[in-house]
């Protein structure tokens, strides 16, 4: 079972067995986030992952879109026959559809490609859309006749949120699990009941908004608000609190629905995506909902790759941002299977 909605951009003949994941529009300074997986014999290999200096950015506007493409090239190790694209943008958006015949506002405004999907039966479908004018822009990035070739288009959001449900530890859990995945300005909640999606939402707190009040209150620069939370000679607990408890309590009425309406006891919380402060997180989390909050990392439970110098330097710092690429390519594998 997975959520991460594709369209597919390409016929699949065959099983897709090496993938190139690539997030598109997530602006991170280093470049674009990429992770490419083999899957052999039963395994998923990293192959290689980091971030690539690749021309163009995603369009903000239609008339942005009509402009001159700039043609991606990949360095040799990320140049996988296929690559699934994961789009991050604020006109994007994944939810439960409110009811029969639901049709997204966003849509009024320009043409949208959208895709619903019933996960559980009583449930509405969980419907995922994408800007036309976005989606026909990264479709176009790659050329014909050379690899890779753009073979799925998926949101942001639930491209991460795949990257939790192809884990080994997803399989190991029972009962009822919310996942808090952590993106710069908002935060994915998604709640699994028997490996079922049962619940989805957002809600706007991203670690960004940690950051903010850290440099609002010491007066610095966000930029160097992580480091406060790396090292222990200050305390940003009184000034990070008030932002985590507003995100939490959502948290906490999403875990109350699901008991009062699914009959669903939740016991287990994971979060992922956090750049630095899980700790802290995790502390303030435990205090007010008298339950622990765990650390998810996606990349484990990958088999390592067989040469030298596809990974970056720090991969566990590399990882959080590498998320939402690593489960594009892991939907694609997924379908393979």
């Amino acid at each position: 079972m997975k959520i991460a909605v594709t369209s597919k951009l390409s016929p699949q003949n065959t099983p897709v067995t090496d993938v190139v994941g690539l997030e598109i529009g997530s602006g991170h300074p280093e470049g674009v986030p990429a992770v490419r997986l083999r899957k052999q014999d039963g395994k998923t290999f990293l192959v290689a992952a980091g971030f690539l200096h690749l021309p163009g950015a995603l369009p903000a506007t239609p008339v942005a879109a009509t402009e001159e493409l700039s043609v991606w090239s990949l360095p040799r190790p990320f140049q996988a026959p296929h690559a699934a694209l994961a789009v991050t943008s604020p006109l994007a958006f994944l939810r439960h559809a409110s009811g029969a015949g639901d049709e997204a506002d966003e849509s009024k405004q320009v043409p949208y490609r959208t895709f619903s999907r019933t996960l559980v039966p009583d449930l509405p479908p969980l419907t995922v859309g994408l800007p036309e004018f976005q989606a026909a822009w990264a479709a176009r990035l790659f050329p014909e006749g050379r690899q890779p070739t753009a073979c799925s288009l998926q949101v942001a959001s639930a491209a991460a949120t795949n990257a939790f449900i192809a884990s080994p530890l997803f399989k190991t859990l029972a009962n009822t699990s919310v996942v808090l995945f952590v993106f710069p300005n908002h935060t994915s909640l998604a709640a699994f009941h028997e490996s079922k999606l049962v619940l989805y939402r957002e809600h706007p707190i991203g670690y960004c908004h940690v950051r903010t009040a850290i440099s609002n209150q010491m007066r610095i620069e966000a930029s160097l608000a992580d480091s406060v939370l790396q090292d222990t000679f200050i305390d940003p607990v009184p000034m990070i609190e008030p932002v985590l408890k507003a995100l939490f309590r959502q948290v906490e009425i999403s875990s109350d629905y699901l008991l009062r309406r699914r009959n669903c006891q939740t016991q287990q919380f994971f979060v992922c995506g956090l750049p630095t402060g899980a700790n802290y997180w995790s502390s303030i989390f435990s205090h007010m909902l008298n339950l622990p909050l765990t650390l998810f990392r996606p990349f484990e439970g990958l088999e390592k790759p067989q040469h030298a110098g596809a990974l970056p330097e720090d991969m566990t710092a590399a990882e959080p941002f590498l998320m939402t690429a690593l489960g594009a390519a892991q939907a694609v594998l997924e379908d393979a299977t």
